[in-house]
């Protein structure tokens, strides 16, 4: 399964949904894998993607399922921003034998046809969705499987990067991302 995002950082919410959907069965591995641009996101305030992939790594190593979890960065070869059709494309053919599915927050369900291809993915792949704040799947596409009883994702990276900024963020990410970010990152603050 992919789990696709920014990682803006990687925080305990994204973990608990990847561990969760494991705990379940639903895949043998989850794949997070890091995006340099999102089409549909404003590219200000962005970590560099080499900080965002380590931090992904870090959180990754710290997971009670670090065998099955892997950070991904194949879309840092590709062109930009980066379309999720085609990194498919290309996960594809470098794995022909793995079947990819997709892993997908709820805000994703009211945006999915602005998506590149959007039509064709949905009908290809299989996309599972979690819960988030705000965000109702009523009416939606049928073609997306809704997971009942994942974790709750009660904050977004936005409000990660707010809490850092006030000194607060110490519960929402793994420790070892806050280390690298007080290591590494000391002058980036959005």
């Amino acid at each position: 399964m992919l789990y696709f995002g920014s990682f803006n950082p990687v925080h305990k919410g994204h973990v608990a949904v990847a561990e969760w959907v494991l705990e379940q069965d639903i895949c043998d591995e989850i794949w997070l894998v890091v995006s340099p641009h999102n089409p549909l996101k404003r590219q200000s305030g962005l970590i560099g993607e080499e900080h965002r992939l380590a931090m992904v790594r870090l959180a990754i190593a710290e997971s009670r399922y670090r065998n099955r979890m892997r950070a991904c960065d194949v879309e840092f070869d590709l062109p930009r921003p980066s379309y999720t059709a085609d990194t498919l494309r290309v996960l594809g053919e470098r794995y022909p034998h793995v079947k990819f599915s997709v892993l997908v927050g709820s805000d994703i369900v009211g945006e999915i046809t602005r998506w590149k291809e959007w039509d064709r993915l949905l009908s290809d792949y299989e996309f599972y969705v979690y819960p988030r704040r705000g965000y109702t799947c009523s009416g939606c596409d049928p073609r997306f499987i809704m997971i009942a009883g994942a974790p709750f994702e009660d904050y977004s990276s936005t409000d990660v990067r707010r809490a850092l900024r006030s000194g607060e963020a110490g519960e929402m990410i793994p420790g070892s991302v806050r280390n690298y970010i007080k290591d590494n990152l000391a002058d980036w603050m959005p």
